[in-house]
């Protein structure tokens, strides 16, 4: 049988750490990390970018973003745009990757930046961006996302960390950070699993702490906050998608079906070329269904028995004989996903030392 990808390694993730101190802002550059290979010299010049993006070469990343992938060993490279031209030309760069998270730190020197990024993952529909405010600070009543789509997450205020010589700090756009929390929250939990209520590792401050009020105002605008919490440090509260569609409301949402599809289509590839006919389909079937069946046990799916939790159809209900006669073999499955406690609610009653407990509700 066919073995399907898990979560966390079904693509190869490529993230994008935060802005670098040291790096001229007039330069927009691309800094995907993937999964492999060992960490080399740090960065610290311009030409440390000009060579990793020409020799694919490994490198270091700064302190300040260090914790989030540090997990083994990294490889990295850039594909650096100049202020003021388009992203094309880095997006290009990365197209023959298999990109999951996509982000570009230096937004506001790169014109419609946002637009560009939300319809890259929108055509590609098997990644998606993360974007931030294009300035530190923005009045609350005037905040909206740049862009709505179910392939876009949006995350204010900036953040505060360490400089690069350890001797300052700089205020740096949060999308680096946000990518290292969705890459630890897949490899930790699973895609399925919101990337929220995670502190920031090395963040010691915010650009703007914001109100419990401002915090929900923004975030039924379709904006995550992040909040600063006594004892606990400076955390990821929110999970939403820009996108008007209540179906794809929440990041997890969106990830998990990305998910499902690739591990889905990677994990039939063997069925390519076979004879299209009904002992395939049943093996088809019978794999899907498994896969489906372990992701429900491990609590992805929701649903007190595997009949609530999905279904999957494979035979000549799903396909015509025109479907067999030209090579098409089709499958539906649908899934019950799991959506985050957003609100959690708790109601707490008074009762006397006389009445019953538990008091009825």
């Amino acid at each position: 049988m066919p073995d399907f990808h898990v979560p966390g390694v079904y693509v190869e993730e490529v993230r994008f750490p935060a802005r670098i101190e040291g790096v001229p802002t007039s330069a927009a550059g691309f800094i995907a990390v993937t999964g492999s290979g060992p960490l080399l010299g740090p960065l610290t010049s311009f030409a440390d970018f000009e060579r990793a993006a020409t020799g694919n070469l490994g490198v270091n990343l700064p302190l300040a973003v260090r914790g989030f992938f540090d997990n083994g060993g990294e490889r990295c490279f850039v594909a650096q745009v100049a202020a003021g031209e388009s992203l094309e030309p880095g997006l290009a760069a990365l197209a023959a990757e298999k990109i999951s998270i996509l982000c570009c730190p230096d937004e506001a020197l790169v014109q419609n930046a946002a637009a560009i990024l939300a319809a890259h993952c929108e055509n590609r529909k098997d990644c998606m961006c993360i974007l931030q405010s294009l300035h530190a600070v923005v009045p609350t009543a005037t905040h909206q996302p740049p862009v709505h789509s179910s392939y876009v997450a949006y995350y204010y205020p900036w953040v505060t960390v360490p400089s690069l010589d350890g001797t300052s700090s700089v205020t740096i756009p949060p999308c680096g950070h946000i990518a290292g929390i969705y890459a630890q929250t897949d490899n930790a939990r699973g895609v399925w699993h919101a990337p929220a209520n995670v502190a920031l590792a090395g963040v010691t401050a915010l650009s703007h702490d914001l109100t419990d009020a401002e915090s929900d105002e923004l975030n039924t605008g379709g904006i995550n906050t992040l909040r600063r919490f006594s004892g606990q440090g400076v955390k990821v509260w929110g999970a939403r998608t820009t996108s008007t569609d209540t179906n794809w409301l929440y990041v997890n949402i969106r990830r998990f079906f990305i998910f499902l599809e690739e591990s889905i289509q990677k994990g039939t590839q063997w069925a390519v070329f076979e004879p299209n006919g009904p002992k395939l389909w049943a093996s088809v079937h019978a794999s899907i269904e498994n896969f489906l069946e372990n992701l429900w046990q491990q609590g992805a799916l929701q649903g007190a028995t595997r009949q609530d939790a999905f279904f999957v159809k494979c035979d000549l209900t799903t396909m015509t004989q025109d479907d067999v006669d030209n090579g098409r073999l089709i499958c539906i499955v649908g899934i019950a996903a799991v959506r985050p406690a957003e609100f959690v609610i708790i109601q707490i009653g008074m009762f006397l030392q006389s009445g019953p407990w538990p008091p009825n509700p």
